[in-house]
Parts: structure tokens; C-alpha cells; sequence
């Protein structure tokens, strides 16, 4: 027989090597299909079965399986739940020191689990968490492995799969569907940031039942004190522990929030730069740190701690939201905006990027983006009557009437009461002209004390001029401008509507105090010639528009209104003057002008 060639030999070789891989490596389904069955639903039930908790457990194989210690709290029993059934479970051995439980599970049938060691663990290696996400029952969440991290001397898988309350006890596998680790949610340090057990720990369990744990002990009385806002006796706590660890960030952190609690700012920035020292990679950590230096108004030096935490963790959103709110302070609104939208593409459910991403888009009348930052929030908490509002807002400033009274009746279907939901309404209400509605609209509102009152009144004085209800617009205004006395804007409206009221004694004395305080702003200076020109005071009102049109040339309006009172004075020629202006302004207006002052000038030749 012919022996095949080395080539040949060599070739399948790579052939077979790749497709065993091909077999070995599954896809998610895969993953899910083959090793759900090995992840349980936890329940902890009162007497009478109601749920009063529940998380994740982990099934080792036959009548054995695995959780947190911490999650088994106040129940009268605890079941496991596997593929709608259920089993009664029995807490047994407790490793206290790494928070681990066993639990004798009569019944229960799951294949043994292959486990991984630690050593074996390869940073960036693709993984699968298994648990009861939001007890929702098991889903699947895909990430990466981006460390082995010493916290308090054990090595502890951190994870980039995304886990969420009620995966604590839950599995991560690899791809290959083998035990990895025990996830663990409350440990996590920051957003896309989570930890896991290593599954190597879970058989030794039982061996490791009634160790001491001086560790836990310690961290479950800082976090009593901490409770308990008792910072002067978490500061001794903190302190004495840090020389008994000194190499332990724990008793740091501990420390510097109790200098926050006292309002310690420096000393609160000491504690977190040791404490971030012996855990360079820890998130919340580097935020914690980040908030106490800006509270001593250290902002560039904030941002270089952010920008070196986000070097090591860039897929976490709460470092990118944090590195934000420095640019912001910093008033880079560019830098700001970028990193907002990279929080918000990292974690699309954390709400606080999307509010400063339609805070930006209406500061800067950026309406559309408006729009799709509050549909955005409306998703992820629908019922939050506020971002309805936010929505409301948005469409309201697009013009889009319909829709932002759709929005605010949403709004108004979950806080009825609320003033501010009532204003709003009002508001849209008076966009589409529906003036009647929204005056009951506005009152309920201010009646129901919204955050800002004096807008609502405002807003009320609005619907009523728009109807030339003088008095009552007048009336609403004085109570805008009650509560708002520095508001300028409220003054020159309340201004008009006494002009347009034909109370010229009261509007011209006003124009003319703010004219004297804002001497370059065109609107005082117009209005001060309107109501010169009503009066019959045609030198004065010349004047006074003629300096408006100097500050802004391009008002169509007040170029008329200047004409006019040309005419009125009889200097024909500034009235042609001023119709060659408005042709090139604003042909529509000039024509009107012509009809009215050109023509029967020129009629009279």
C-alpha cells in the first residue's frame, strides 16, 4: 500500500485540527441549549409560598447545587426551579470567606459540569452568563474575559458580560460550554464590569465550611456603619484596618467614603488614590476619586484619572459619562457630547446619557436630536411621566403639535395631578390654537405648583393676549414678573401688553428703565418707538426705530413702522427711502407698504 506523502499527511493534519475546533467552539444556542439545564431559578418563598426573592444557583450535577451565602436571607423555605419544576432546596455548607453555598437539592437531575481552571483562563477569551436576569426567568448575555483581579487576596474572573439583579448564582461558561465561574452581579465595579467566582472554588466548599472570615466580617460592619452614616466610627473602623492590610485597598475605599460622609473632600481624595493604587483597575474607584477631586475643583486632574481608567476599561459607559461631566464643567461641549454618546452606545438602558444628550440637543436647538434622546427615554422607562414631557418638549419645538399633545396626555395618564404635566398640556393646548383649553390647562397647572411657576403664568399670559384679552394677559404677567423679578424678558412682555392695552403711561417708563440697563438690545428701542409713534410723538419714535434698525437692520417690521411714521411727519422723501429698503428685504411688505403710503403720496403730485 502507498503511504501518503508528509505534505499530505501535514494537510490533513490542519484539516483535522480546524474542524475539531469547529466542532468544540458553539455558538450561543449552542451554549444556551447544552448548559441551561446546569442553571437554576432561586426562589425563596414565606409560608404560605409567596416569593419574597429570588436569583440564580448553579447545579454541580445530582442533588448538589451552588449560590451566594448573601442571598439566602429571611425565607421560610427555598426551591430551585429547572425547567418549570420545582424542588425543594436545602442550604448546607457555607464558605463564608468567598460567600459560597451549597445546597442539597433531593431530586434534582444535571449533568456533571466540566470546570475550568483559573490558570487556564485566557484574557479575552469569549464567555457565556447563564442566571435569572430581573427575575425574568434564564437568559443569555455574551462578553468577554478582560482580567483575573486580586480582590482581598483571592483572584476573581472579571467578565465584560453584561449581568443584571438576580444573576447573582448564575454559570459563565466558555465556548466550548464548560464551567468557568459562579457569577456574582453585586460585585461588579462599573458598568459592562462584572465578576465571577472561579468554578475551581465550588468543590471546595464543603472542605472550607466554618473557615474564619475576618475579611467579611469587616466589610459587613463597614457597611452597617456606612448604613448607619456613622462616620466617625467607619473612619476608626477604616483606619485600623488599613494597618492591618496595608496593601488591601477595601479598608481605603471604606476610608474615603467616610471622608466624604464627614464633607472631608482632601482627605477623601488621600484615601481613594491609595485605594486606587493597590486597584489600579478599579471603575468605581477611579469615579469616586474623579467626584472629590472636581469638589476641590481639581477638574484637568479629574479627567486625567478618567482618561487613564477608560485606557483600561473601555467598554465601561460610567467612565465615559463621568469623563462627560468633567468636559462639560470644563465647558468643552464638543469633548462632552462625544463622550455622552459613547456612554449611551455602551449601556443604551442607562438613562442619565440620554438626559444630558437631550439636555445638549435643546441647548443647542437641536430639536430632531432632541426627539430621538426622549423617544429613546420613553423606552427604556415608559413610565417616568417626566421624559413624556421631554418628549412633549421636543415635538412642540419641531412644530409637530399632534404629536406633542400625544406625549403629554401620555404624560397625563401617569401623574394627573402633576403641574407640570398640566402646564405642558396648556402649552401644546395654545399651539394648536386651542386657546380655551389651554387657559383651564394652564391654571390647573400653576394651581397644582409646578417647578416653575413663573413660566406657567407667563404661558397663561400668552393665551390670553393671543385672545386680546388685555387685562387678564396684564394680571397673569404681574405674577410671572412677581416671581421672577430678574427675568427681563417677562418685563418687555409685560411691557407690550400694557402698550397693546393702551396703557402707553405705564409700557413707556418701563421700555425706557430697561433700554437704560440694555441699551444694545433693538427690541426695547422699537418698542419705545411703537409707543411714541401711538402717542403722536413722531420725532422721538424716529429716533428710537431708527436705533433699533442700526443695532438689527434686517426687521422688516420696524422698517415699516418707520415708514409710516415718515409719513406721518411728512418727509416724503425717507418715506421712498424706505421703500427701496423693504423691496430688498421684504417684497410682500413692501408692496403693502406702497398701496398704503407710496402711492397716495405720489397721487397727491
Amino acid at each position: 500500500m502507498k503511504l501518503p506523502s508528509l505534505t499530505h499527511v501535514a494537510f490533513i493534519g490542519v484539516l483535522a485540527s480546524s474542524y475539531s475546533s469547529l466542532i468544540l467552539a458553539a455558538t450561543a444556542t449552542e451554549i444556551y441549549n447544552r448548559s441551561s439545564h446546569n442553571v437554576l431559578l432561586l426562589e425563596g418563598r414565606d409560608a404560605q409560598g409567596n416569593t419574597q426573592g429570588q436569583a440564580s444557583a448553579t447545579a454541580l450535577g445530582n442533588d448538589v447545587a451552588v449560590t451566594q451565602c448573601d442571598l439566602l436571607g429571611n425565607a421560610d423555605k427555598w426551591v430551585v426551579i429547572q425547567d418549570h419544576r420545582d424542588f425543594a432546596a436545602y442550604p448546607r455548607e457555607r464558605d463564608e470567606a468567598r460567600n459560597l453555598c451549597r445546597l442539597d437539592v433531593p431530586g434534582l437531575r444535571a449533568a456533571q459540569l466540566g470546570i475550568v481552571p483559573i490558570e487556564q483562563i485566557r484574557i479575552g477569551q469569549r464567555v457565556y452568563a447563564i442566571g435569572n436576569a430581573l427575575g425574568l426567568g434564564l437568559s443569555l448575555s455574551e462578553g468577554l474575559i478582560s482580567g483575573i483581579r486580586d480582590i482581598s487576596g483571592e483572584s476573581w474572573i472579571q467578565t465584560t458580560a453584561p449581568l443584571a439583579p438576580g444573576s447573582e448564582g448564575g454559570a459563565l461558561f466558555d465556548e466550548n460550554g464548560q464551567l468557568l465561574g459562579m457569577t456574582d452581579y453585586r460585585k461588579r465595579d462599573g458598568q459592562n464590569i462584572n465578576f465571577a467566582a472561579p468554578a475551581s472554588w465550588l468543590p471546595q466548599i464543603v472542605e472550607r465550611a466554618g473557615l474564619s472570615n475576618t475579611f467579611g466580617k469587616l466589610q459587613r460592619e463597614a457597611a452597617q456603619l456606612a448604613h448607619d452614616e456613622n462616620w466617625k466610627a467607619l473612619t476608626e473602623l477604616a483606619t485600623d484596618w488599613s494597618r492591618q492590610q496595608p496593601e488591601n485597598h477595601e479598608p481605603w475605599l471604606w476610608l474615603g467614603l467616610a471622608s466624604e460622609g464627614q464633607q472631608a473632600w482632601p482627605a477623601a481624595v488621600d484615601a481613594y488614590e491609595k485605594s486606587l493604587a493597590r486597584m489600579p483597575a478599579s471603575v468605581s474607584i477611579a469615579i469616586a476619586l474623579a467626584r472629590n477631586q472636581l469638589r476641590l475643583n481639581q477638574a484637568e486632574k479629574a479627567l486625567d484619572i478618567l482618561h487613564s481608567a477608560i485606557d483600561r476599561n473601555r467598554e465601561t459607559a460610567d467612565l465615559w459619562f463621568a469623563q462627560g461631566m468633567v468636559e462639560q464643567i470644563l465647558g468643552r461641549a464638543d469633548a462632552s457630547l462625544k463622550s455622552f454618546e459613547r456612554a449611551a452606545q455602551l449601556d443604551p438602558v442607562d438613562a442619565k446619557a440620554w438626559e444630558k444628550l437631550f439636555d445638549n440637543a435643546v441647548n443647542s436647538h437641536d430639536f430632531q436630536s432632541a426627539r430621538q434622546a426622549a423617544a429613546h427615554l420613553t423606552e427604556i422607562a415608559p413610565a417616568r411621566p417626566d421624559y413624556w414631557l421631554r418628549l412633549t418638549q421636543a415635538y412642540y419645538s419641531l412644530g409637530l403639535s399632534s404629536r406633542a399633545l400625544r406625549a403629554a396626555d401620555r404624560a397625563l395618564q401617569l401623574a394627573p395631578d402633576n403641574g407640570d404635566v398640566l402646564v405642558w398640556r396648556g402649552v401644546v393646548l395654545g399651539q394648536l390654537r386651542a386657546y380655551g383649553l389651554a387657559i383651564e390647562a394652564l391654571k390647573r397647572g400653576i394651581s397644582a405648583n409646578p417647578v416653575r411657576p413663573d413660566w406657567a403664568w407667563e404661558q397663561l399670559a400668552n393665551a390670553y393676549y393671543v385672545l386680546n384679552l388685555f387685562p387678564e394677559a396684564i394680571a397673569a404677567q404681574r405674577e410671572a414678573v412677581k416671581l421672577a423679578p430678574a427675568q427681563v424678558s417677562y418685563l418687555g412682555e409685560l411691557g407690550v401688553m400694557l402698550k397693546d392695552d393702551g396703557q402707553e403711561s405705564e409700557a413707556l417708563p418701563l421700555f425706557e428703565s430697561l433700554r437704560d440697563k440694555y441699551p444694545t438690545a433693538p427690541f426695547l428701542w422699537r418698542q419705545i418707538g411703537f409707543v411714541h409713534a401711538k402717542l403722536g410723538h413722531y420725532p422721538e419714535a424716529i429716533k428710537a426705530l431708527e436705533q433699533s434698525l442700526r443695532l438689527a437692520p434686517d426687521q422688516g417690521k420696524v422698517w415699516h413702522a418707520l415708514g409710516e411714521t415718515y409719513a406721518h411727519a411728512g418727509l416724503n422723501d425717507d418715506v421712498h427711502r424706505v421703500y427701496q429698503r423693504l423691496r430688498g428685504l421684504d417684497s410682500g411688505r413692501a408692496e403693502q407698504f406702497y398701496r398704503e403710503y407710496v402711492f397716495p403720496m405720489e397721487a397727491q403730485k
